[in-house]
């Protein structure tokens, strides 16, 4: 007589079942931390775009500005004397950016006029880069 000890099929099989039920529970959630992290992300970007825009307003001893063009894009532009392009910005599918205003920032490092860009996702969340009158750059969430 043997005593073979060992996994049954059937208890490989309920094994297999309980992992495969956790796997998919965790899916959703792993997924909306990933949209948010990306969602982040992009809100960070535009918001240090606004920061070089200042140091390069001041370097360059000339204006310039963030302007939006359209629902998915931004370019940045500098005064020389006409409004030249130096880069134009698509955001990925899902995102979308608006503003009220077109931040110009000055050779001192001010801004005029004060603007506030918003960032949303597919989901209708926001977040806000707001541009203060003295340059300063800063983000707010819903």
């Amino acid at each position: 007589m043997s005593n073979a000890k060992g996994v049954t099929l059937f208890e490989t099989l309920i094994a297999l079942l309980v992992a495969g039920f956790f796997a998919t529970a965790a899916i959703p959630p792993i997924y909306r931390a990933q949209q948010e992290l990306r969602f982040g992300a992009i809100a960070y970007r535009v918001r240090s775009q606004l920061h070089r825009i200042r140091i390069l307003s001041i370097a360059r001893d000339q204006d310039c500005r963030f302007a939006v063009l359209s629902p998915t894009s931004y370019r940045i532009e500098c005064e020389t004397p006409a409004w030249v392009t130096l880069e134009t910005h698509e955001l990925p599918p899902g995102f979308g950016i608006s503003a009220n205003a077109r931040p110009e920032f000055h050779p001192l490092g001010n801004v005029g006029p004060m603007a506030t860009i918003r960032i949303r996702n597919e989901d209708g969340k926001e977040k806000r880069v707001i541009v203060s009158r003295s340059g300063r750059v800063r983000m707010e969430s819903d």
